[in-house]
């Protein structure tokens, strides 16, 4: 007998196989359900990150310059509406 998570998989392949008639490179609506409690641990790990000393020189040769990460981290902790996000999807 199959596993639960085995079966919804298999459902939810035929269902796209039906929907875009065996397209694997078609674009294809989806719906985001994220618990709330997943939310707050990614918010809780961004704003425990570990940073690195500043980089060593004043251009990106080095990669993404520290403090653009850092406040890139700030706004998906802070400002970011996840919510949202997920209510385009």
């Amino acid at each position: 007998m199959k596993k639960p998570v085995e079966r919804n998989r298999e459902r939810s392949v035929t269902e796209v196989t039906h929907q875009t008639g065996g397209d694997k490179t078609a674009i294809r609506k989806f719906h985001l359900n994220v618990p709330e409690a997943e939310l707050t641990e990614l918010r809780r790990h961004i704003n425990a990150t570990r940073w690195p000393e500043r980089e060593t020189v004043t251009d990106a040769s080095q990669g993404v310059q520290l403090a653009t990460i850092q406040k890139l981290a700030r706004y998906w902790a802070t400002d970011y509406d996840w919510r949202a996000s997920a209510r385009r999807s």
